[in-house]
């Protein structure tokens, strides 16, 4: 093999390389910038805006929401709500992000039997714990 071929081959090497590696690094990067500005667990979600937040809900109201907001999403991603009742997972939503800011939510009924500790994990796409919110439901 000359020394021309041999030093394409091994640029050619080189660049492949590099176009792997800063790939991952552009895919780091995008899941650094994505951060949760605020979630919070409420009665309901009205022009994209959280109701009635709090920490307690009673099982008569029927329905809650975790409502998150996501900033620093430069391109279409998800997030994921995770519901977890005294410490097991009860549901596992997907959500679109469609750029920042974003402002998403999921739901959960309520019923009798679900009084206790809950808390709902929001993941970012790579399965990453971007935040957390605890709350009780109560009788």
């Amino acid at each position: 093999m000359n020394v021309r071929l041999a030093r394409f081959y091994f640029s050619s090497a080189v660049m492949a390389v590099m176009v792997i590696l800063s790939s991952g690094s552009v895919n780091q990067a995008h899941a650094q910038e994505l951060t949760v500005e605020q979630t919070v667990i409420c009665k309901n979600v009205v022009n994209r805006a959280p109701v009635d937040a709090g920490n307690s809900f009673a099982t008569s109201i029927d329905k809650i929401f975790c409502f998150t907001k996501i900033v620093g999403a430069n391109h279409p991603t998800e997030i994921t709500h995770v519901w977890y009742f005294d410490g097991t997972e009860r549901d596992r939503v997907t959500l679109a992000v469609g750029g920042s800011p974003w402002r998403t939510y999921s739901s959960k009924l309520l019923r009798s039997s679900d009084v206790g500790s809950w808390h709902v994990d929001v993941l970012d796409a790579g399965g990453n714990m971007l935040d957390r919110v605890a709350f009780n439901v109560v009788p």
